[in-house]
Formats: C-alpha cells, structure tokens, sequence
C-alpha cells in the first residue's frame, strides 16, 4: 500500500524546501544554458534557438515576481488542510513560504558554484537570504489568505499578477535580448487572464453560502 502523506499534515514543512530548491536550481541551470553550448561570447540577440529558449525563460525566472509566485504557491498547498485555514494555523504558511525563499537563494548560489566556482557565502548570497527571511513570511501568508472569501481573498489572489505586470512595467528585462518584448507580453497577457479567472470565480463564490465549520469563511 502506497501511503500518501499530505502537505499540510505531517510533511507540511517539506513544501518550502522542495519547491524553493527546484525554483533556485533551475534558474541557476537556465541562466548557464549559453556556457553549456559555449556561446557565452556572442550577443545575447545573435545566439541560438536554444540560447533565445533559456533566455525566455530565465527572463522569467530571474524576475522577482516569480521568486514571490513560489512563496505564494508554497503557502497556498499548505492551507491546502482544514486545519491550517484556521488562523491558529496561518503560521505554517507563512514559515513554510520564508523557507521556500531561503531554499531557493541557496540552491541557486549552489548551483552557480558547481558552474563557476568561487565561493558560496557572498555578498550576493547574504543579501538575498535576508531578503528572503523577510519577505518570504508574509507572501506566505498571501498564499494562505487566497482561501478566504472576500476582499481579503481577493487582494491576496491578485498579490502575483499584480506584481508581475507592474514588475514588467517598471523593471522591464535588459533591451538587449530578443526575448525582452516576448516576455513582457506574455506577463501582461497571463496578469490579466489570471485577474479575468479570479474576479469571475470569486463572482461566483460570492452568492455561495460559507461553512459555519469555516473559521475564515464571512
């Protein structure tokens, strides 16, 4: 028998780490794919189909919105139980998307290592672990608050596609790349679609009738 052991239980803990470990060796791996195919000394715009590929995606994966959507994520699967939607239990949510950040800094610089050498504990990697220690809890915490009904929901569930496109807005990716306007069009048209979901199910869920069992539900 294949015993399948929830998240938000016993193994609630884990789901910071995985994720955040997958999220930080990845980007390192895709930011590393022109090394791979040895076309670190030409223009970013003349490489490769393969190098414009890893390009997109590290445009994706390298921007801060992305780094948020996973701390989210992260305590969106652990309010995933009855019992961590109680606010006794938002914590968990909130530890679990610091841990998901933490975890994702470390494994990048990890994986950055094994490519380039040098040292690990940086300036870089200091600074980004902080930063992860504090912003990683309340994205969390968003991540959890996406369960609730209401205004409270709603602003946690729109915490990422708002970001994203004000992110793109403000911080576009470097004009040199030929993925910097395929990126930046994709983020918008995801940040509305997702908005577009969201407002139309909450629409929805706003004549249902609330568990009374629901300690966040009213």
């Amino acid at each position: 028998m294949i015993v399948v052991m929830s998240w938000s239980t016993r193994a609630w803990w884990l789901v910071g780490p995985i994720v955040g470990m997958a999220l930080g060796s990845v980007d390192s791996i895709v930011n590393h794919v022109p090394v791979l195919l040895g076309e670190v000394g030409i223009a970013r715009a003349e490489r490769g189909g393969w190098s414009q590929a890893a390009e997109f995606g590290s445009l994706i994966l390298d921007a801060g919105w992305a780094w948020a959507a996973a701390a989210v994520l992260v305590g969106w699967l652990v309010s995933q139980h009855a019992t961590t939607r109680q606010t006794s239990g938002l914590w968990r949510s909130a530890a679990a998307g610091g841990s998901a950040l933490i975890f994702a800094t470390a494994a990048y610089y990890g994986t950055d290592l094994l490519f380039d050498g040098g040292g690990w504990w940086g300036m870089a990697t200091r600074y980004w672990l902080v930063g992860s220690a504090l912003l990683g809890p309340p994205l969390g915490l968003a991540g959890a608050l996406t369960r609730r009904p209401g205004p409270v929901g709603k602003v946690a569930t729109l915490v990422v596609p708002a970001g994203a496109a004000l992110q793109m807005a403000l911080l576009p990716p470097p004009p040199d790349s030929r993925m910097t306007q395929p990126v930046r069009y994709s983020v918008w048209i995801a940040a509305v679609l997702v908005t577009a979901v969201v407002t139309a199910h909450r629409g929805r869920r706003r004549n249902a009738v609330p568990s009374p069992t629901d300690p966040l539900g009213g």
